[in-house]
């Protein structure tokens, strides 16, 4: 797997460095699969049943030729709905003192059989839409990617914060000094070991979505650029204080949609790895 922290539903797009010596790839998904319930802090900090959704992709190690070629289905390929209905159930079974993406994971690769044929990685996100505060949803997600045929596996999670709609001030226009304007903020966490399905961890990590809003509209820079080098300070100082979440890579998108009058939005966007002592 890359070092360098990319989100998973990009990670095989012609805008990856590598796409020419993936391009060989079968992808199977599911998107948007609802959940009945997961247990989650809510905006609160209050862990409660709420809805969720899933999304997952399975690349497969070689084309499904025989399926395709057959026009039936077998084991070149993943059976979508069958595989519906397994992360589904999963997720119905997962005990409340942990989050289901591990079960789910494991119900979607199936057996060591059909992870030493053909599944060369999994990636699955899911979407808690009630735990964000100021934006669309926060998101846990977790790939494996199965380095060889034995089904061992080299595991990564990422956190989320999707969409913060904040009102800043900043800008170097006279009229941008005059009063606060939207800035759109997605934060994206790499976590150097698994979370393991750990509430415990996550307790930790969903208060940065309110400490960051709090902490971003009192500042008021001329430059994105600035504002987002000040924001990567605050939230490294806040995770080399968490003992449960251990992250070593950050990533901050800052969109003005005001900014320019005939495009969507002025964006600038930082990676910065971490070493936590």
């Amino acid at each position: 797997m890359s070092d360098e922290l990319q989100e998973s539903s990009s990670r095989h797009q012609s805008a990856d460095p590598d796409f020419a010596t993936r391009a060989e790839n079968s992808i199977i998904s599911v998107q948007g699969l609802r959940l009945d319930a997961v247990t989650a802090p809510n905006i609160w900090g209050d862990v409660k049943p709420q809805p969720a959704t899933i999304n997952i992709k399975i690349y497969l190690r070689e084309a499904f030729k025989s399926a395709a070629t057959a026009d039936a289905l077998d084991n070149s390929t993943v059976h979508y709905g069958e595989l519906a209905k397994r992360i589904r159930k999963a997720s119905s079974q997962s005990p409340g003192s942990k989050y289901p993406l591990e079960d789910i994971i494991e119900s979607a690769v199936g057996t060591t059989e059909n992870i030493s044929f053909n599944i060369l990685e999994v990636v699955a996100e899911l979407v808690l839409p009630k735990s964000s505060t100021y934006g669309q949803a926060l998101s846990i997600s977790e790939s494996r990617v199965f380095v060889d045929k034995s089904g061992t596996a080299a595991v990564r999670d990422h956190v989320k914060f999707q969409g913060l709609r904040l009102m800043v001030l900043v800008g170097v226009n006279a009229y941008e000094r005059s009063g606060k304007q939207p800035v759109v903020l997605d934060v994206l966490i790499g976590l150097d070991s698994p979370i393991g399905g750990s509430i415990a961890t996550m307790e930790q990590i969903f208060p940065l979505e309110r400490f960051l809003a709090d902490e971003i509209e009192k500042t008021a820079f001329e430059t994105l650029e600035s504002l987002a080098e000040h924001v990567y300070a605050l939230l490294r100082g806040r995770l080399e204080a968490m003992p449960l979440a251990r992250a070593d890579v950050v990533q901050l998108r800052f969109e003005k949609p005001a900014a320019i009058a005939f495009a969507d939005a002025a964006v600038v966007q930082i990676r910065r790895r971490l070493t936590l002592g």
